[in-house]
């Protein structure tokens, strides 16, 4: 129902009508989501389903895009949502994916700085050795050279 103020009713939860499809598509998805929810005032309804909204905005970055503390942020935000009634498991577990993928993230970039590390050590490793080579090149061209009249006598 259009309320006149760029918001509609859906689902007893007043939402700005350009969110009315994210929200349509959550309790499609998931109709348990505000089966439990308790709050009565409009808004602090409003204020729980926006802080929701968001919430699922920061799932969908990209690991390399939050930081531990709005990761843990994020999750302390899921727990006060699932306080007030909220059902949601299934954005719980979208969240701990994206900090398993975080995590690997990391752990991948430390083993690339690692191998980058190795790999600059194996290239001084190899300039001396093609330096020694160079060396051994000189004297055995050196040595193998024809002496002149002048060198025996």
């Amino acid at each position: 129902m259009w309320n006149g103020d760029g918001t509609v009713e859906f689902n007893g939860f007043r939402v700005l009508y350009s969110e009315v499809e994210y929200v349509r598509r959550i309790f499609e998805r998931h109709p348990e989501t505000a089966m439990n929810f308790r709050p009565k005032n409009q808004l602090v309804k409003n204020a729980y389903m926006n802080t929701l909204l968001d919430l699922i905005d920061i799932t969908c970055l990209a690991p390399q895009e939050l930081t531990e503390e709005e990761i843990r942020d994020a999750e302390n935000t899921l727990l006060d949502l699932v306080g007030v009634g909220f059902e949601l498991d299934w954005l719980k577990r979208k969240l701990e994916e994206l900090c398993v993928k975080k995590k690997k993230m990391e752990a991948r970039g430390a083993r690339m700085r690692e191998l980058d590390r190795m790999i600059g050590e194996q290239r001084q490793v190899l300039l001396a050795l093609e330096v020694e080579r160079n060396n051994e090149e000189n004297e055995a061209v050196s040595d193998s050279a024809r002496l002149g009249f002048e060198d025996v006598v």
